[in-house]
This record gives structure tokens, sequence and C-alpha cells, in this order.
């Protein structure tokens, strides 16, 4: 009979910041240091 692993899968915990709004470190300002295109690819 084959063991059971219990633990393999471990949730990770999640992660806060505290004073920072945004999920994602990207931005929609092109003065920005984070600013990143909506759509990377030609012509758009």
């Amino acid at each position: 009979m084959a063991k059971l692993n219990l633990f393999a899968y471990r949730e990770k915990a999640k992660v806060r910041r505290p004073g920072v709004h945004a999920k994602t470190r990207t931005s929609n300002n092109k003065q920005s240091k984070n600013y990143v295109k909506k759509y990377k690819g030609q012509g758009r």
C-alpha cells in the first residue's frame, strides 16, 4: 500500500503590502517607471 503524502502541497500565504494599493507592479501612466503597454505587438 502506498504511503499518503499529506504535506506535498502547501498553499502560499497571501502577501500583505500595507500602504501599497496596486496588486500588480504595472502602471498605465506613461511617466511612471512601472509603465507597461496594455497590448504588446505590432500596431497595438
